[in-house]
């Protein structure tokens, strides 16, 4: 229920405008004004807007509803059409301190118009009843000193008495009111334009108004006066500045009409209204949105002006802006890119990628990812993207920006170093294979005279023709076996010197010492030592290429097995063991008891062309360590706590590698 305050003693007599206040607010206003205040009711602006035009008398005061879009617009228009009556916007308190800062803002609509808080409804009858009060004020002043002049005109016999009227009344104006001839000598002043131009009213009599201006305003003032002699159309306020001197700079909206005086001069009657305070907000404003400009500009030359690509998407992630980097990127124009969604862009084998690390997860979440793009001739490119989500003050996802990392010609510098490290693999695989040529003739050498023994046997079973169906069957069975464990072994060979591209693939670290033992069981076998095993069960897989994997595997093993060349065959042990660390990194360790190297050796270990081997080459180890960290892993050497070295070696797991 809205209660309404006492109203005060004084009751004004006029008309209030209510535009579109609702029925709560116009019930109010109409139960609580006084009987001498009529209440109009106007359904939209362009009925006030009309009115006005057909030269209907502006209301006394004017209410504008909460329902207005635009009410700074609906005063501005109505001010140019000649209203000057107050004017109160209704206004949700959340809203009321903007609204306060566009008027103060807004090019000179007055300083009678204020915005009230629809909270505080209940002061609004009073507060009408009062600006009512100030505007019939101001009319009576105005048909006062109109009738005074016409009344100058008609009677100049009598001027003492009219002179004493007129400037009495305005002497109580609260506005500057002054009187200039046709060559703008001061004849009047009341005392509120003394205050304005800072002098009493001896020192502006027969004064030029000139003076107080500054020289670059007075013909703006010829102007003024020239209009208001000789009229061609209504007078509208107009701003000058005053020179009020070195303390403050002021401005007054001026309002001009044409005079005659006592003695048939013709001259001009000069409204003053300082405007100072308006018109300096006016200036930082402009000059806050030059600051903005520039500082736009800057920014926009920043933004152009980076390596990085730069790309802003919308809640559906189409693009609404490049910058001049992205564009050269792709080989596109910003039109042929603003409006388009991210996705049309990528390579399809990662627009499942896209899709996911482009994903919202909270309101800072942000994720560098690597992808392949397609750009407008074609071609294929490669960026690291730094996605940055953004949401408005309710936390909705309003849009993302993406900074975008040209990579190819680093990923082609990477394929082809990856090429590089292949082929050095594949020479070092070939080496070591050539390096055990002696010990593979003999493995291959048992099962070949297996079956040359087992054959010639049947041979002279069946010549002598003692041969039973069961007994040339098992030797046939025994032939197949040998055979099949040579051809395996030729197998493992192929496979192991085969030359092809990286591959990452599901690889179980566990087999694939098992694999690599059976290669190195040839020379293992011919040395006679002791191979033990401590494999962690159920690891999970590691992404790895195999063939590479078992190189690093068996260069350590190789290693191994000539260290221990000096020891007794019966004292050789080679230990392998299989350890998870964690969830993400499975560990290899690789030692045996040989002499092991010294502390001064181990910094230069991995280094390429270093071997403590007298027939050595030294890059057994560096492309041990390549093909580890080409892996994503590390790889360490140190003393074995019973003697020997011992070599460790980490892989990322398959799950981390999907992470990542």
């Amino acid at each position: 229920m809205l209660s309404v305050v006492n109203q005060p003693a004084v009751v004004a007599t006029g008309d209030v405008a209510l535009l579109q206040v609702g029925d709560a607010v116009d019930g109010l206003i109409t139960e609580a004004l006084p009987s001498g205040i009529e209440v109009r009711r106007l359904d939209d602006a362009d009925q006030l807007y009309s009115a006005l035009e057909q030269g209907c008398p502006a209301p006394c005061a004017l209410v504008i509803g909460v329902g207005i879009a635009q009410p700074v617009r609906v005063v501005q228009h109505a001010r140019s059409l000649g209203a000057d009556m107050p004017v109160l916007i209704l206004s949700e308190r959340a809203s009321r301190e903007q609204l306060e800062q566009t008027l103060r803002f807004a090019p000179f609509i007055g300083s009678d118009v204020k915005p009230w808080s629809s909270d505080d409804l209940g002061e609004l009858p009073a507060a009408l009843n009062r600006a009512v009060e100030r505007a019939s004020k101001r009319r009576q002043f105005r048909g006062s000193v109109a009738e005074a002049q016409r009344h100058l005109g008609r009677t100049p016999t009598n001027p003492p008495q009219v002179t004493h009227f007129v400037e009495r009344l305005l002497d109580r104006a609260p506005i500057g009111v002054l009187n200039i001839d046709v060559r703008g000598m001061i004849l009047s002043v009341n005392r509120y334009a003394c205050q304005v131009l800072a002098v009493s009213e001896r020192e502006a009599l027969g004064v030029p108004f000139t003076r107080f201006l500054p020289v670059a305003e007075h013909g703006h003032l010829r102007n003024i006066i020239g209009r208001c002699v000789a009229p061609m159309r209504k007078q509208t306020p107009e701003v000058l500045e005053i020179d009020a001197g070195a303390d403050r700079q002021r401005h007054v909206e001026v309002i001009a009409s044409s005079l005659v005086d006592r003695t048939g001069q013709l001259g001009s009657t000069l409204i003053l209204q300082d405007v100072t305070d308006r018109v300096l907000a006016e200036q930082r404003r402009q000059t806050a949105e030059a600051a903005l400009r520039e500082s736009e500009r800057r920014y926009r030359e920043l933004v152009q002006t980076m390596n990085e690509g730069l790309a802003m998407t919308d809640a559906e992630y189409r693009i609404t802006f490049v910058n001049q980097a992205f564009c050269d990127m792709f080989g596109l124009d910003p039109e042929a890119l603003v409006g388009r969604a991210l996705n049309e862009l990528v390579h399809p084998k990662d627009t499942r990628l896209l899709q996911e690390r482009m994903a919202v997860r909270g309101s800072c979440g942000s994720s560098r990812f690597e992808a392949a793009w397609v750009g407008g001739d074609g071609q294929i490119l490669h960026t690291l993207a730094s996605p940055r989500h953004f949401f408005d003050e309710s936390g909705d996802f309003t849009g993302c920006l993406g900074v975008f990392t040209d990579i190819t010609e680093s990923k082609r510098v990477e394929q082809s170093e990856r090429q590089r490290l292949l082929e050095l693999a594949h020479v070092s695989r070939v080496t070591t294979i050539g390096q055990m040529s002696s010990q593979i003739a003999h493995e291959l050498s048992q099962p070949l005279t297996a079956i040359n023994a087992l054959s010639s046997a049947l041979v002279k079973l069946f010549e002598a023709d003692a041969a039973s169906i069961d007994e040339t069957c098992d030797t046939l069975r025994e032939i197949s076996g040998q055979a099949k464990r040579a051809r395996d072994i030729v197998i493992r060979l192929r496979d192991f010197v085969r030359k092809s591209e990286l591959q990452f693939d599901a690889v179980d670290l566990n087999d694939t010492i098992r694999i690599v033992l059976r290669l190195a069981n040839v020379e293992s076998r011919h040395r006679g030592m002791t191979v033990e095993l401590n494999l962690a069960e159920d690891l999970p897989q590691v992404s790895a290429d195999r063939i590479l994997v078992e190189q690093v595997l068996l260069n350590l093993v190789r290693n191994a097995v000539d260290a221990m060349e000096s020891l007794p065959a019966a004292d050789r042990r080679l230990r392998l063991s299989s350890a998870l660390l964690g969830d993400a990194v499975i560990r290899i360790t690789v030692a045996d008891n040989g002499p092991g190297f010294t502390e001064e050796c181990l910094p230069d270990l991995f280094k390429p062309f270093f071997t403590t081997k007298t027939d050595g080459m030294g890059m057994g180890l560096a492309i041990t360590r390549s093909i580890v960290e080409a892996h994503g892993g590390t790889i360490e050497a140190d003393q074995s706590p019973g003697g020997g070295a011992l070599f460790r070696f980490t892989l990322p797991t398959a799950r981390r590698v999907d992470a990542l």
